[in-house]
């Protein structure tokens, strides 16, 4: 008897859905890709507990007929290829056939349709991949098509689905990269019964406000290069708009959207020094080329797309970007506490009911006074117990952490502090002081970074920070996945001492932050630990510890910032009372050793 048999058209089936349909996000993108190939104008998406029990997505397309309506879910079948020149020469998202196949195979799949001027429609059921009926329908424009349950008939796969707030995020940004794509096109998002998107027809400037926040609008510089066989043009933001995350990078070949590493460093490179390390610039390109000159078919999903002329491609996009950049200097931000954004807050919408006068104007982070700059150094939680008197009792801690930590290549006697000895502020980054073997070199935002960390976790698992209020409320508007995310950390970060109300559609007012921390870079800080958090969140082992690394990176004094003699002995002191004062939260080094031995010997005394 033979080993080798040909698998069941149902199993061939379900493996092809284990490529194209990985989670609620993926088959919404499968679906709308049809809905934008049928010629829609307009695509509604309606989802459930993040997909996973609904997903709809309903279009005014060219519709089908009952025949095409039952070969659209056959495996291979398509309208749009017939030869191999065809599969050389797309210009549609689709091309397969094997989506709807595998969508069918994995969840109950009901498919309306009416071709334009029929009387009736069809409404077609498939449950497993297995045909249950079609049958005549009311007539309706286009094509809706509903697969409920996904993986229902897979239990393994679907336990591997994440929770429906992720899953919609998910949803969110498939969407979010059509809308983009096709600022023409009216798109509607709901999720359980709210509507949570609404674009009408609008040009891609005003199209990126609307799906991120108001301040988009006005920090985006223009791009437009090329000939008619291969241009680039779309908007990239200045440096206001750059994130200490990815995921604000779009960029579409041929109105696909794909994720090339080669053509994103190249718009990335473009800026230069413009961008610190791991920063990540606003793009939203639209590559336009001869679709002879470009594979889309190398990947499963058809994420990724291969250029016949790579390093071409690489030059052109790098150089339009460019171009571009020529004008940034003219809108670079002002540094720190002087940004004009800390100190005004547009008017909130007019259904608030809160007066305009209350919510204008918000403390200058310039007024702070040197007691105040002490006590930002020190935990929140006891700032009005930090004073200078308390270096010479958190100075003999410095013996009992070394005796925990004799393993970190120090020895147990060797950070003991010299008596009397003074500490010195190197390039507004490194404080420096004497100890009984030599001398210490500490990086004071990972040493401030390990003392708000510590706090901040002790907080989240125990008692809660206290907040101070704001004079005024500080009104932070959101991109959608942003909030979500707030939503999802707000119970942790209100334990830090954050207090924050919703102020209409996603937007907040910051009304109290951690007592003892810094007035007027609330946004900021806000933001950060959001970028943060999505960021880097997967690498730690619970959410506490993610918003706790979050909060500390964040609100950690920086490297440049010029402290007081005071405000450097505190930080040592309060490091040194910490549980592991040579790492930060990722691993970083905090303090490096240099001996008096190793001295000497560079000196050749030994």
């Amino acid at each position: 008897m033979s080993k080798i048999r040909i698998l069941s058209e149902q199993l061939t089936n379900k493996i092809a859905a284990g490529e194209v349909v990985q989670r609620p996000a993926s088959l919404v993108k499968e679906l709308v890709e049809n809905s934008l190939d049928a010629g829609a104008t307009a695509i509604t998406i309606n989802i459930r507990n993040g997909g996973k029990t609904l997903c709809e997505v309903s279009d005014n397309g060219e519709g089908m007929s009952r025949d095409d309506l039952l070969l659209a879910f056959e495996r291979y079948a398509t309208s749009k290829i017939s030869t191999v020149e065809d599969l050389l020469n797309i210009r549609t998202l689709g091309f397969r056939g094997e989506a709807l196949a595998s969508i069918a195979a994995v969840a109950v799949v009901e498919a309306t349709s009416t071709l334009p001027g029929a009387d009736s429609g069809h409404t077609l059921r498939i449950e497993g991949g297995s045909f249950r009926y079609i049958q005549p329908a009311a007539p309706q424009p286009g094509t809706t098509i509903s697969a409920r349950n996904l993986f229902y008939n897979i239990p393994a796969r679907r336990k591997f689905l994440k929770s429906a707030e992720v899953e919609y995020r998910h949803v969110f940004e498939v969407v979010q990269k059509f809308a983009l794509s096709r600022p023409l096109v009216q798109f509607q998002l709901i999720h359980n019964e709210q509507e949570v998107m609404r674009l009408e027809p609008q040009p891609l400037p005003e199209r990126i406000a609307e799906l991120f926040s108001s301040e988009y609008a006005t920090n985006l510089l223009a791009v437009t290069h090329g000939s008619a066989d291969l241009q680039i043009r779309g908007y990239i933001g200045n440096l206001n708009l750059v994130r200490a995350r990815r995921g604000e990078q779009f960029l579409f070949v041929n109105q696909r959207f794909v994720t090339d590493r080669l053509l994103n460093h190249a718009i990335v490179s473009a800026y230069g020094s413009l961008l610190s390390r791991n920063e990540y610039p606003f793009y939203c390109l639209e590559l336009e080329l001869d679709p002879l000159a470009v594979d889309v078919n190398v990947h499963p999903t058809k994420m990724e797309v291969k250029f016949r002329e790579q390093e071409q491609i690489y030059q052109f996009c790098q150089e339009a970007v460019k171009n571009s950049l020529q004008g940034i200097l003219a809108v670079i931000p002002d540094l720190g506490i002087f940004r004009p954004e800390y100190y005004y807050t547009p008017p909130p919408p007019p259904a608030s009911g809160v007066p305009v006068e209350q919510l204008t104007l918000t403390p200058p982070a310039a007024i702070i006074t040197p007691e105040k700059r002490i006590r930002r150094i020190a935990s929140p939680q006891k700032t009005d117990d930090v004073a200078p008197s308390e270096s010479t009792e958190s100075t003999s801690k410095w013996q009992e952490r070394a005796r925990r930590f004799s393993g970190q290549n120090l020895p147990a006697d060797s950070i003991e502090r010299h008596p009397g000895a003074q500490v010195f502020q190197l390039h507004n980054k490194y404080i420096l002081s004497q100890i009984k073997s030599g001398l210490v070199v500490i990086d004071q935002h990972v040493a401030h970074e390990r003392i708000l960390y510590e706090e901040a976790l002790e907080s989240l698992q125990h008692t809660s920070w206290r907040a101070q209020q704001l004079l005024f409320p500080v009104i932070l508007e959101l991109t959608p996945t942003d909030f979500s995310v707030l939503l999802e950390i707000l119970p942790f970060l209100e334990k830090l001492g954050f207090r924050m109300k919703e102020f209409g559609k996603q937007t907040v007012a910051i009304e109290a932050v951690p007592a003892g921390m810094r007035w007027g870079n609330e946004k900021t800080i806000i933001k950060e630990i959001l970028d943060y958090y999505q960021e880097y969140g997967t690498k730690d082992t619970s959410r506490q510890e993610k918003v706790a690394a979050a909060y500390a990176c964040k609100a950690a004094i920086k490297s440049g910032d010029s402290l007081t003699t005071e405000e450097m002995q505190t930080l040592v002191d309060h490091l040194f009372a910490t549980q592991n004062p040579y790492h930060c939260p990722h691993g970083r080094p905090i303090i490096v050793n240099l001996s008096l031995k190793e001295l000497d010997k560079r000196f050749e005394r030994i």
